[in-house]
């Protein structure tokens, strides 16, 4: 009896490991915070084998042989420490005072953001500023994320709308102004001509003298001749960017084209095949050999023109490289994983996984 008993405990709590660790996308979950049964529910989803071990204690059984005791005091220790980690308790306290736990709140006299009191010179001149549930201001102040904007001046900050297709997208505003400053994550863009400044796209933006790319300056970009071909992709008269990053080697700009190849992108001008290796100090880099009229991406990280394949996948940890794969066969060569091979692509005669041979 007392087997089956042990057997029907355990099978209750393998589910707990699993639940705490999906927990915290229970506690990001929308309105999560502000819900007292979801937080009620959440601390008896997070701790319920606490219950079952002061059950057993109470009864005085043991727990396949050993002392429930152990259990209790270890089950409560975890499940108290993520308990209070999340701040649980403190929500829930928040709640029964009617203080929201998400974003800004107030009342007669305090201001919150996230549960927790910020300091606000005029709580009746607090607003959350329209566009943007992150910042705020009083009549002194502006904050973001409860905290304050250093030099912003909350008369004039307002967000800086896109220009051309940007405008006609609905995305959170990235860049937000003043009478003096240009600022991006709240933070003021050293240098930025605030009377000029125009979000471009995405979180690009330019003034009479600069392109950013958030609030860093591309390197010797031309706001007036600057353009995209692609996202995170763009020209000017004398330079390509990608995203953050000038190009350095040298490409044919008048030729130069972003090629989409189904849900892959590569580059080429009239010399040239280029790869995008966006995580590089170089993010362009050139194939050497490469048939421009004939190469083509295939699934991953391989490629392939009429004359040799390649592989540009990951070959150590975190770093990408392109080699040839020397000997396959670009007639035949296609990718597929083979469980019976353990392989990835092959040209029927040799077999790959992650760009290296495997024998079969």
């Amino acid at each position: 009896m007392s087997t089956a008993i042990n057997i029907f405990i355990t099978l209750i709590l393998i589910p707990w490991p699993a639940a705490l660790m999906m927990s915290p996308m229970m506690i990001a979950a929308a309105d999560f915070r502000n819900s007292r049964s979801s937080l009620l529910s959440a601390t008896l989803i997070l701790s319920y084998p606490v219950i079952v071990f002061a059950v057993l204690k109470f009864i005085d059984f043991p727990f396949w042989g050993m002392d429930v005791k152990v259990w209790l005091f270890g089950v409560s220790v975890v499940s108290g420490i993520i308990v209070l980690l999340y701040g649980i308790p403190g929500m829930l306290i928040n709640l029964g005072r009617g203080i929201k736990n998400d974003g800004y709140f107030k009342n007669d006299f305090y201001v919150f953001y996230d549960g927790n009191k910020i300091s606000v010179t005029d709580p009746a001149s607090f607003s959350v500023i329209t566009d943007d549930k992150f910042y705020a201001k009083d009549i002194k102040h502006v904050f973001y994320m409860g905290k304050i904007v250093k030099e912003a001046d909350p008369m004039t900050f307002e967000p800086i709308k896109g220009i051309g297709e940007d405008l006609l997208e609905k995305h959170a505003t990235i860049y937000w102004k003043d009478k003096a400053n240009v600022y991006y994550n709240a933070k003021k863009i050293e240098g930025c001509d605030v009377g000029t400044f125009q979000q471009i796209k995405s979180i690009y933006g330019k003034d009479r003298d600069h392109v950013y790319y958030g609030n860093t300056i591309l390197p010797k970009a031309n706001p007036e001749k600057f353009r995209f071909l692609e996202e995170g992709i763009a020209i000017d008269e004398a330079s390509i960017f990608i995203f953050n990053k000038r190009v350095n080697i040298p490409v044919d700009l008048p030729s130069f084209e972003v090629v989409k190849n189904g849900d892959y992108l590569f580059c080429k001008d009239k010399n040239y095949v280029y790869l995008l290796l966006y995580e590089n100090p170089e993010p362009l880099v050139k194939v050497d050999d490469a048939d421009v009229a004939t190469f083509t991406l295939l699934e991953r990280y391989y490629a392939k023109d009429k004359n040799q394949v390649y592989f540009y996948g990951y070959s150590k940890l975190n770093s990408r490289a392109l080699y040839h794969l020397t000997g396959a066969d670009p007639d035949r060569f296609s990718v597929e994983y083979d469980a019976s091979t353990n392989s990835e692509a092959t040209d029927g005669l040799n077999y790959y996984m992650s760009g290296k041979p495997v024998k079969v």
